[in-house]
């Protein structure tokens, strides 16, 4: 009996990292309601900060105890790119239909999403295709640390010009990273696809 509530204790405590991965989906659509229905700035950014610690805490938790799985590994790449491109299109939408977004704000979201859009069709492809998903390189890391200030300091502008003097450089800084990202991921990706083929 106590080695089964032992397992039972280790299992729970094991899925903690999946868990948070599952609240950073949801912490999304909560992001995108409250954007769609126009609540105060701070409060959609201090609940998209929550979002973004989730995926800073589950990665430590995974990492420290070895919690790693390739669910968690497969459902915390869905959730990371829910969390910047959902709340991205859904910021662009809103304030966008209200004509609060100009052109240099839709540039700089563009920018704080080189990753994803040149790594989307190799992402899916990874998560379809079997293969285990590619470790998350440093430059990887690099890149979400970095949209994790892009992102509400792209929305602050819109309200305080005085945030884009932060926001560009910020968008800047994750095409670069987020573009040597990319091709590293394609790179693994393809890699990965290869050792499958051979070991066939």
């Amino acid at each position: 009996m106590k080695q089964q509530k032992m397992k039972t204790g280790q299992l729970v405590l094991s899925n903690i990292p999946n868990f948070l991965t599952i609240s950073r989906v949801l912490i999304t659509f909560i992001v995108m309601y409250l954007i769609f229905t126009g609540e105060k700035m701070t409060k959609i950014i201090a609940i998209f900060v929550i979002g973004a610690l989730t995926d800073f805490f589950d990665g430590q938790l995974a990492r420290r105890f070895n919690w790693v799985s390739e669910f968690g590994r497969r459902a915390d790449m869905i959730a990371d790119r829910f969390l910047w491109v959902g709340t991205s299109i859904a910021f662009i939408v809103a304030y966008g239909i209200q004509g609060q977004i100009g052109w240099i704000e839709g540039m700089q979201f563009f920018l704080l999403l080189t990753r994803e859009i040149i790594s989307l069709p190799f992402a899916f492809y990874a998560f379809f295709s079997g293969n285990p998903l590619p470790q998350a390189r440093y430059v990887a890391k690099v890149t979400t640390f970095i949209q994790g200030f892009a992102l509400p300091s792209i929305i602050l502008s819109v309200y305080y010009p005085n945030w884009t003097y932060l926001s560009i450089p910020l968008s800047i800084a994750c095409t670069i990273t987020g573009f040597k990202s990319a091709l590293y991921y394609i790179y693994d990706t393809q890699k990965n696809d290869v050792g499958k083929k051979k070991r066939a």
